[in-house]
């Protein structure tokens, strides 16, 4: 992979930082840039990977997004159709390993640990956060030999289960640096911390809850190393505390450029920056046809009879195709994944003469994604309260001799993430009314209830992190989500193929994988699915 000697920082429109006035900024050596200067740039670089085309790739194989064939020829193809290669979402390995060599920057800064200590802790949280998906999404990857820039461009690939156990080691030694740091000399400041504003507290527990998450996903793996990792966490694990609010970023996000907005709102938002209509991001697809009746309680859906009001902020309103130019009634109504223009029509009931579905037609992103120019400037989201109580109540259903309150913790994940929509109120009836719904509330057996996690999971970070969704997806096999009508495979990929760029520029080090292997499990399936 391409290595750069001096990564630069981030847009000046973006972090509420600079390099000293007695550095060259078109000159700096890699010595000359602090810890306290890149910290920042790194930390809002690797979220717009996961906010981006990782999340764009996880919310269609999720099938909470479709193509949208009333504006576009041929939107969402592969993600449909599942023709994965190696040009397929190339960005995600390349663009992350990019932004994780900035946190190792801040790692090997000289004398780091002891002039940085606190800097070191977060980078390698951070580290292990992002590098997590790329395991969870490749397998086996650069990881020893990674991050080294120049010296370092064809690096060798480390099996998955020694990647998980060197970046577990990562958070280890980043919470012992927290816990041996003199608070007030070795201060983070809150300008260089666009996360936690150097809150080491918070940090902490960031830290805890990246563990309880490679806890989680280890819970189904069969190889005896991962399971010997996974007992070594939840003994560190006995009697820690974990975040307890969104994990939220915002550097200064603003509407001044395109690169100083929120990147999240920037790939699926519906305005650029200069007023015009995100026709490459917000309308390139529609809600899917399947997450919007399961919402509305379709009787076709495990949601039969329940309506779901975070419907009203995940998703816009639109007038339902009735082959005119004005449209029928009002309602939420999406394209069935797969489908083109003429599929839909006959799917509603036309002709191939009857107008063309128009854009008015269909429900498009809501909440923060629909408001401009404010969602420009929102917080991005590592990871939200309802995402980590659904951690915790996975965990003690699994694991009841270290964690407890199952149920509760599920509940709260439920109440979290209609507060996140500011729907705190109608959280009860909603609760009250999936009670007895098998894999959707709480009812029923064990793996019921890890199923309804999945579901509750699945709607929780939709739009926001869908990446996390569907790696949850493949562990589990919940929530059962259909395949797309063109689909040309049996079922979803339980990874991505290797980029071309490192087939092209380190051959003697990638491993070989095939289409077939990506679509079954295997020896190159990432461990933590088999």
């Amino acid at each position: 992979m391409k290595k750069y000697i001096l990564l630069p920082l981030i847009g000046a429109s973006l972090i509420a930082c600079r390099l000293d006035d007695n550095i060259d900024p078109n000159s700096a050596g890699a010595d000359e840039v602090t810890p306290a200067l890149r910290l920042a740039g790194a930390s809002t670089t690797a979220y717009a990977v996961q906010a981006s085309s990782m999340n764009g790739l996880g919310n269609a194989w999720m099938n909470a997004w479709a193509g949208n064939f009333a504006q576009f020829g041929n939107p969402f193809t592969i993600e449909s159709n599942l023709n994965i290669t190696t040009s397929f979402r190339q960005t995600i390995f390349t663009e992350m390993y990019k932004a994780v060599t900035r946190f190792e920057r801040i790692i090997d800064f000289p004398d780091a640990k002891a002039k940085y200590p606190n800097y070191v802790a977060i980078a390698k949280i951070q580290k292990a956060y992002y590098m997590q998906y790329i395991v969870d999404l490749y397998g086996d990857v650069p990881y020893t030999e990674a991050f080294k820039e120049n010296e370092g461009k064809t690096p060798h690939y480390d099996d998955d289960v020694t990647v998980y156990k060197g970046l577990v080691d990562e958070v280890f030694e980043a919470i012992q640096l927290i816990n041996n740091s003199n608070k007030d000399i070795f201060a983070v400041s809150e300008a260089s911390d666009p996360i936690y504003h150097g809150s080491m507290t918070n940090w902490k527990s960031f830290a805890n809850t990246v563990l309880l998450k490679y806890v989680i996903h280890l819970s189904g793996t069969t190889n005896a190393e991962g399971i010997a990792l996974r007992n070594k966490i939840i003994d560190r694990l006995a009697g820690a505390s974990y975040v307890t609010n969104d994990v939220t970023i915002n550097p200064g996000y603003n509407n001044n450029s395109a690169d100083g907005q929120n990147p999240l709102y920037n790939s699926f938002g519906r305005g650029t920056y200069d007023g015009k209509i995100n026709t490459q991001g917000y309308q390139l697809m529609t809600a899917s046809d399947h997450i919007l009746k399961t919402l509305q309680g379709d009787p076709s859906k495990i949601t039969a009879g329940v309506s779901d009001p975070r419907i009203s902020q995940m998703f816009t309103t639109g007038k339902k195709y009735d082959g005119t130019a004005n449209g029928g009634a009002t309602g939420y109504y999406g394209f069935p994944q797969g489908m083109n223009i003429e599929d839909y029509k006959a799917y509603m009931g036309y002709p191939a003469s009857a107008l063309k579905p128009a854009n008015k037609n269909f429900s498009l992103l809501g909440g923060m994604f629909y408001s401009f120019p404010a969602g420009a400037s929102s917080d991005g989201y590592l990871m939200m309260k309802s995402e980590v109580e659904f951690l915790q109540a996975e965990a003690a259903l699994r694991y009841p001799a270290t964690f407890s309150s199952a149920q509760q913790h599920f509940t709260n994940g439920v109440t979290a993430s209609f507060a996140f929509y500011d729907m705190a109120g109608s959280a009860a009836a909603y609760l009250t009314a999936i009670n007895n719904k098998p894999k959707v509330g709480w009812t029923g057996n064990m793996t019921q209830d890890i199923a309804a996690i999945q579901y509750q999971r699945w709607i929780a970070l939709t739009n926001y992190n869908g990446a996390e969704a569907y790696i949850n997806y493949l562990r589990t096999g919940y929530p059962e989500t259909p395949l797309a009508t063109t689909a040309a495979q049996p079922n979803k990929p339980y990874r991505l193929m290797y980029p071309a760029l490192e087939y092209s520029t380190n051959a003697a080090n990638v491993p070989s994988v095939t289409q077939a292997q990506v679509f079954s499990k295997n020896e190159t399936t990432p461990f933590i699915y088999r």
